[in-house]
């Protein structure tokens, strides 16, 4: 309280000095600001604890005496300010209206205008590739002319790509490698220009796209790692390598969709075994050996198939919910779960059954989140069974060699089998069809009349009544009965002959 008669004589002063209508008189604010100088320094000497505070100053303007002319102009004042403060906001609301309205008609004529080019220049591809502006092109694949270019264009693809494939291998296995990126991308974006805009979508989320990105990714980035190699070893020569059986994979040359997932599911082991027993030095060996350690073999293994099935739960379950559900595209799971003939289905049920998991009737229903919890599950264990065998094939040339070979053997026996027992049928049936129009062309009038009713042929109607010569005949000569009875076994023997046709 010590500066208490300062502060109210200073805010006096001022209070006094802002109330004067014409503040002429210098001499006065003068001599009132040089009594306020003169006595700052006192002010400033004294003690920290004798500051006035808030509370105290508060006090002190309520005791001072503000004129009515003082109150009158900052009330007046105060109003035009708080008018002058809505009327901006009002502006500043309206302008961010604006600017907002603004920002979304830019945005959908944005999006008009993309959907306009993106369409022409559809149409302008469909004309160059289809002829017809309105035809599209997954149509226009399927028609049989074009789709027999496509089979004859894969096959001959296909046989040059094995071919290819051997001569690098054997002539050039530490550059295989470069081969085995180039072709395999090659395959897998014709593969997703192909399935992006259909049902098969999701399919390119699966482990084995996964895994040949870090393939390519590490042989190219970092190609002396011997960790990360040993990981894609195992990898490819366990869940990859063996996708090769379980999704049945077989080596048609005239089909681009089973080529690509051969390759994608075969080119890695070789690639990867290559590098392990054809490479001077490998990069796959350390300082300790050419051993495949347990942190390498299960710890990074497991870990990474783990990253990635956190990211393709993410992608199917959350990103991508409403469009499955809605356009009813395919995954892995909904595959799996409504083919029952798949051993992957019937096995994990049966499994799943047996340790009352599912019922003894009950089925898969890929939209529950039981079915999706039970093939997690069993994916996970089946990649932890596939890794069992990766360490003998890492450290055993003859026993990778064997391995590769069963492979490889599997799926062209698949092959075989298809083109006996699926395509020669198929081809077989083409011509036959050919065959039955040209023989129901070349016929007489009177075959085309048979119908064949109830297993039995039925000849065509005649009329009852016999024609008068060939009565008159058979009344004459008795060699005419003869005759007669040859002709009835040669219509016999037509008849039989019709049946054998239509049979």
């Amino acid at each position: 309280w010590k500066s208490h008669h300062w502060y109210r004589k200073r805010i006096g002063a001022v209070v006094a000095i802002l109330a004067m209508d014409e503040p002429d008189d210098n001499v006065l604010i003068n001599e009132t600001f040089k009594d306020m100088l003169d006595d700052s320094d006192l002010m400033f000497e004294e003690d920290e604890t004798d500051a006035l505070t808030l509370t105290d100053l508060l006090g002190f303007l309520d005791e001072v005496h503000v004129p009515s002319a003082l109150r009158k102009r900052t009330k007046a004042w105060g109003e035009k300010i708080k008018h002058h403060r809505q009327r901006i906001e009002t502006r500043l609301k309206g302008a961010h209206e604006h600017l907002k309205n603004l920002k979304n008609g830019l945005k959908k004529r944005g999006k008009a205008m993309r959907k306009v080019i993106r369409d022409a220049s559809n149409r302008t591809a469909r004309r160059i590739i289809t002829g017809d502006s309105n035809k599209r092109v997954r149509e226009y694949i399927k028609e049989p002319p074009v789709a027999k270019l496509i089979d004859c264009v894969s096959f001959t693809l296909g046989v040059m790509l094995l071919v290819s494939a051997e001569f690098f291998a054997l002539t050039a296995p530490r550059h295989f490698w470069k081969f085995y990126i180039t072709t395999a991308w090659a395959m897998i974006f014709t593969r997703i220009a192909l399935w992006w805009g259909g049902n098969f979508k999701y399919f390119l989320f699966d482990f084995c796209y996964f895994g040949n990105l870090v393939f390519t990714l590490v042989l190219l980035l970092a190609p002396t790692n011997t960790a990360l190699l040993q990981v894609c070893f195992v990898w490819a020569n366990g869940p990859i390598g063996l996708a090769m059986i379980t999704w049945r994979n077989s080596l048609v040359f005239h089909s681009l969709e089973k080529v690509t997932s051969l390759y994608i599911h075969g080119a890695p082991p070789l690639a990867m075994m290559l590098i392990r027993w054809f490479v001077e030095d490998s990069p796959m060996c350390d300082e300790g050996g050419c051993v495949l350690s347990w942190y390498n073999w299960w710890i990074l293994s497991i870990s990474g198939y783990l990253f990635w099935q956190v990211l393709q739960l993410i992608l199917t379950e959350i990103i991508g919910k409403a469009e499955i559900q809605t356009k009813g595209l395919q995954t892995s799971c909904r595959w799996i779960a409504t083919h029952p003939k798949m051993t992957v289905h019937f096995l994990s049920l049966k499994i799943s059954r047996y340790f009352g998991i599912m019922g003894k009737n009950e089925k898969y229903d890929h939209t529950t989140w039981k079915t999706k919890v039970i093939f997690v599950s069993f994916q996970a264990v089946y990649t932890m069974i596939t890794l069992l065998p990766c360490k003998i094939l890492f450290e055993s040339f003859w026993a990778n060699m064997i391995y590769l070979f069963v492979l490889y053997t599997y799926c062209v026996w698949n092959g075989a089998r298809y083109y006996i027992h699926v395509f020669a049928e198929r081809y077989t049936l083409q011509f036959r069809r050919v065959d039955s129009k040209s023989q129901s062309q070349s016929e007489p009038a009177e075959t085309k009349e048979m119908v064949l009713k109830n297993g039995e042929l039925k000849l065509p109607h005649y009329d009852k009544k016999p024609r008068e010569h060939s009565a008159t005949s058979s009344e004459k000569s008795p060699t005419s009965k003869h005759l007669n009875g040859t002709s009835s076994t040669s219509d016999a023997e037509t008849t039989s002959d019709a049946q054998k046709k239509i049979q």
